[in-house]
């Protein structure tokens, strides 16, 4: 059974994922806190320092093992071929590793609280306001640029619902279009492309609790 509630409503526990980041080994600096606040009726959960931090100065280190990879997903799992060529085929393979990104994110959600990734998933937000989130009906109320990009989005939601040759998903996960939804929104509102040449496409928890608007940007990622 699927122990975090994903329901919009559902209670995020950041203590617990707070405890779990120092237990594995997580390193803040000096006045770094995460802040919770209400937003449209939601809890909104976001980082910030009570002092000012010199420039080029680590804010948070997260250890190699802590960070969710799509190269040690695949490692882990294995290449599904199948699963790729239909990716290729609809036109998605730049999107591929977030692909295994997802598979990951709801092989742990199988797992329950047996998983060890689960106070983390358990903080995250159960709320999005994205493209792949809207109703058909949403896309009548906006302007019709914006209601196109948002469907572009929505369509890539659809295309990486690859779930067929997937052998170590049970058929509940597989057939639960909310969990896989809410796992695509994990991966493509927290996830980036590591610097280091790889072309990685990774998960920094308690690093993706930055604010990232990207206008003013005052933190930059090192991997």
């Amino acid at each position: 059974a699927v122990a975090v509630d994903i329901e919009e409503e559902a209670y995020r526990d950041i203590a617990s994922f707070e405890e779990w980041a120092s237990y594995g080994g997580i390193q803040k600096a000096d006045g770094f806190q995460l802040i919770s606040e209400e937003l449209d009726g939601f809890l909104d959960v976001s980082a910030m320092t009570t002092q000012d931090i010199p420039a080029g100065s680590p804010v948070v280190y997260v250890p190699a093992e802590m960070i969710l990879s799509s190269n040690n997903v695949m490692e882990e799992f294995g290449r599904i071929q199948e699963a790729e060529q239909l990716l290729r085929d609809s036109g998605y393979e730049s999107e591929i590793r977030q692909y295994y990104l997802m598979l990951k994110i709801l092989a742990e959600l199988e797992k329950g609280q047996d998983s060890p990734w689960f106070p983390y998933l358990n903080s995250l937000p159960r709320y999005y306001s994205t493209g792949a989130s809207m109703t058909l009906f949403c896309y009548t109320c906006i302007p019709p640029l914006l209601a196109s990009l948002c469907k572009k989005e929505r369509a890539r939601l659809n295309n990486l619902s690859v779930k067929r040759p997937v052998s170590f998903l049970s058929n509940d996960i597989k057939g639960n279009a909310k969990l896989w939804k809410w796992a695509y929104q994990v991966v493509y509102t927290r996830g980036f492309e590591s610097n280091n040449g790889s072309g990685d496409f990774c998960i920094a928890p308690v690093a993706d609790m930055f604010n990232h608007h990207g206008y003013e940007p005052e933190i930059a990622l090192a991997y």
